[in-house]
């Protein structure tokens, strides 16, 4: 490759876990962009696909991103189901004209989301090539989670460097690699959220670091606006909950019926609270638990919107454990010392479970109802998750060798 020629890149995120994942690696790239010590003269450009556009504001603001290229993504279908054609399709097509007119070297893209897949197809198309930051991670079930089980697989059959986040996801893209893709390269680096949360309890722990635009949120349901750090600073021990995954829609019942009894029992010592997300599908549930704890006037369970990213860092850093169905949230309590009960019937990320800092539930009641009742009555049963030493997703360090490994790609 021509050394005065710009390495073009471009690094994609439109959700909220693309952002604090891709997030760490884009300021490194940027790094090379500015101190050329590779050699080349590399450009780095940010996509917001705006997939989730009213939960990457705050992101911007608090990464201090700028977007370079935005997509308009408006007037897509009510329905959940039509939403993904609607939303895949015009990401594709606005993907392939970004990519078209900029003719980037390298797309670079995260994880399992309609954005990855999308961006990643427009660049195959098109012949770019594409890196993958959290490749190689499977639950080797199509439809959980769904749909992003086969959204990672269709990426891989697509992208030229891989980043895996662990050893199991290295062995996986490893195996595939035989069967029927030789021209590929995987590179075991660690998960980058482990780089960002690094990053980002830094900066809120800092004197200077300001609550001001953070602090409020809005509670579900009656949306009245309350400040979250000044409930926190009077709050009981709480439970953080959250749940959105498709999947899921229905077990959600379990999950707010088994909520209800607990909180029931635990009035005036335990609080749970709620990270509503804007899934409809998921929201019924915690609608029906809130008419409920204001029929039975039950005063310990708390229901907020999305939570923007430094005050759900916070909330997760004082909870007493975590109850989620989130792949991100799994892998970023064990770097706060946080138990984490996993409200799915599968799991692709194993290892916080393989060291004894996460459990699989499931997602009927009386599950979700005893491992919850556990960990708030044994106190042995709760200790056993709390091993401050073990970090089984990153040391944070995983942005700079990815960084490192695209430069010496193209430096080749």
């Amino acid at each position: 490759m021509d050394i005065d020629k710009k390495i073009k890149i471009i690094c994609v995120a439109g959700t909220r876990p693309e952002f604090i994942k891709v997030f760490p690696v884009y300021k490194k790239l940027l790094e090379l962009q500015e101190n050329n010590r590779s050699g080349h003269i590399f450009e780095i450009k940010w996509l917001n696909t705006c997939q989730h556009k009213d939960l990457t504001v705050d992101l911007e603001n608090f990464f201090e991103i700028k977007p370079d290229f935005v997509f308009n993504l408006e007037n897509m279908p009510d329905s959940q189901d039509l939403r993904l054609a609607a939303l895949g399709t015009e990401i594709l097509w606005q993907a392939s004209q970004l990519f078209e007119e900029y003719k980037p070297d390298l797309v670079l893209i995260q994880g399992d989301t309609l954005s990855a897949q999308q961006c990643a197809l427009a660049a195959f198309y098109l012949h770019i090539k594409v890196g993958h930051i959290e490749a190689g991670i499977r639950t080797n079930d199509i439809n959980a989670p769904f749909p992003e089980e086969l959204a990672r697989r269709i990426i891989s059959q697509v992208s030229i460097l891989n980043f895996t986040p662990g050893k199991i996801s290295q062995n996986t893209l490893e195996a595939e690699k035989i069967m029927y893709k030789s021209k590929s390269y995987n590179f075991y680096t660690g998960n980058t959220v482990v780089d960002t949360l690094d990053y980002s309890i830094k900066k809120i722990d800092n004197h200077t670091f300001s609550w001001q635009e953070y602090a409020t949120v809005k509670q579900s349901f009656d949306n009245q606006e309350i400040n979250l750090l000044e409930h926190l600073r009077q709050s009981k021990k709480y439970i953080l909950v959250t749940a959105h995954r498709r999947e899921n829609s229905e077990a959600c019942k379990n999950l707010a019926k088994a909520i209800h009894r607990i909180a029931t029992k635990f009035q005036g010592e335990i609080e749970f609270i709620i990270s509503v997300h804007k899934n409809p599908n998921a929201r019924v549930a915690f609608e029906e638990l809130y008419g409920q704890c204001l029929q039975d006037k039950l005063h310990n369970i708390k229901f907020f919107e999305a939570v923007n990213y430094p005050l759900f860092l916070k909330l997760m850093a004082n909870c007493f454990f975590i109850v989620t169905d989130s792949g991100g949230i799994q892998e970023e309590a064990p770097y706060l010392s946080k138990p984490v009960l996993i409200f799915r019937n599968e799991t692709e990320r194993t290892e916080g479970i393989e060291y004894g800092l996460a459990r699989l539930i499931g997602t009927q009641e009386h599950m979700i109802h005893g491992c919850i009742m556990d960990l708030i009555t044994d106190t042995s049963s709760y200790e056993s998750m709390i091993k401050n030493d073990l970090q089984p997703y990153g040391d944070g360090l995983a942005a700079s060798r990815i960084a490192d490994v695209i430069s010496l790609y193209f430096k080749k």
